[in-house]
């Protein structure tokens, strides 16, 4: 997995690459410390390149939201693959996190 974080005006985007697996988690989850540390409070995780995300993995995108959340911000997830997009529905995890088809449509209001 690999895990690129860039600034787009006042949002802060995520991409993962590949499987975020229970190994990678520690990764994904010092990548969102950092950024939420660093006072990022909009968080747009992209999802186009992601094939497979662990239960940890999805604990620490929970984390995340519930921090950004807390400080008014938000974590919203974009363009994730049909089987992601699956996990999300059965999880339910679509009803707290707000899923937009990609990331241009989750920066179209802030």
């Amino acid at each position: 997995m690999k895990v690129q974080v860039c600034q787009e005006g006042s949002c802060t985007i995520v991409s993962i690459q590949g499987s975020a697996d229970v190994g990678a988690s520690a990764a994904l989850r010092d990548a969102f410390l950092r950024a939420l540390d660093a006072g990022a409070t909009r968080i747009v995780c992209d999802l186009a390149k992601t094939d497979f995300i662990c239960s940890d993995a999805l604990g620490v995108l929970i984390t995340a939201y519930l921090k950004a959340h807390g400080r008014g911000g938000f974590v919203r997830l974009a363009n994730p693959q049909k089987r992601l997009r699956k996990l999300l529905e059965t999880t339910r995890l679509d009803h707290l996190f707000d899923v937009f088809p990609d990331v241009a449509c989750a920066l179209k209001d802030v």
